[in-house]
């Protein structure tokens, strides 16, 4: 049995590693955008640039994401519930997914009631919806829309991300519920976005003896026929 004390050196020389990692590459990235502005491009070049532009800004993102992912879900933690106007947060969140969009010819647009409000950690779900995003750019998809409602019934908070991709396997449906897979040598997935996306929305939490948790359940988008994430929010 791993000693407590061992693994959470070994998981702070991690973290550390991952740190240094993201500021190297934040100079790396520096380097680039000065580099591209200095060149002369074409069209053609200058759509490669942006592509190269975007999958550097989203490494770079990703590291910071995965700090933000160590430090909610180290021993101890627990959601920072706050309020939150979802319109809002969408129209943020859209806005910040915009360079994304210019690179790869995406529409990405969400819907909501305008009065809608909720209380989740603001940092936890961004980092949830973020990656169910690049995923859906990574497969392909062309047009992602993010929707958020309150369930009736069980007062839940629904905000999920459809896409007109290819949709979910069959297999990652049947498997949904497990913990992360083998990694796919042909994409480098692990499974690991999803399974700490779990981790984190359990973080969200009802007060009482037998509280309810945040969850995250994938399927069919009935709206673009795509996949579908779902983040069910306790309220």
């Amino acid at each position: 049995m791993t000693d407590p004390v061992e693994q959470q050196l070994a998981n702070d020389l991690l973290a550390a590693s991952i740190h240094e990692i993201k500021n190297r590459f934040g100079l790396l990235f520096a380097q680039l955008e000065q580099l591209l502005q200095a060149l002369p491009l074409d069209e053609s070049h200058s759509h490669n640039a942006d592509l190269i532009q975007d999958e550097a800004q989203y490494i770079g993102s990703e590291l910071v994401r995965i700090l933000a992912s160590y430090k909610s879900l180290d021993s101890g933690a627990s959601a920072n519930l706050d309020q939150q106007f979802l319109l809002d947060f969408l129209e943020e969140k859209v806005a910040r997914h915009a360079s994304t969009a210019r690179a790869r010819g995406l529409q990405i647009d969400f819907e909501c009631d305008e009065d809608l409000a909720a209380f989740f950690d603001a940092g936890i779900i961004s980092i949830v919806l973020d990656t169910a995003i690049y995923n859906a750019a990574k497969e392909g998809a062309k047009t992602i829309l993010i929707t958020a409602e309150h369930e009736q019934g069980s007062g839940e908070l629904t905000i999920q991300v459809h896409d007109n991709g290819p949709g979910f396997p069959p297999a990652m449906l049947d498997a949904a519920a497990s913990g992360p897979g083998t990694i796919k040598a042909e994409s480098g997935s692990t499974g690991l976005g999803l399974h700490f996306a779990r981790r984190l929305l359990a973080l969200h939490r009802e007060a009482g003896d037998s509280p309810r948790c945040g969850t995250l359940t994938l399927g069919r988008s009935d709206r673009l026929g795509g996949a579908c994430v779902s983040l069910h929010l306790p309220q």
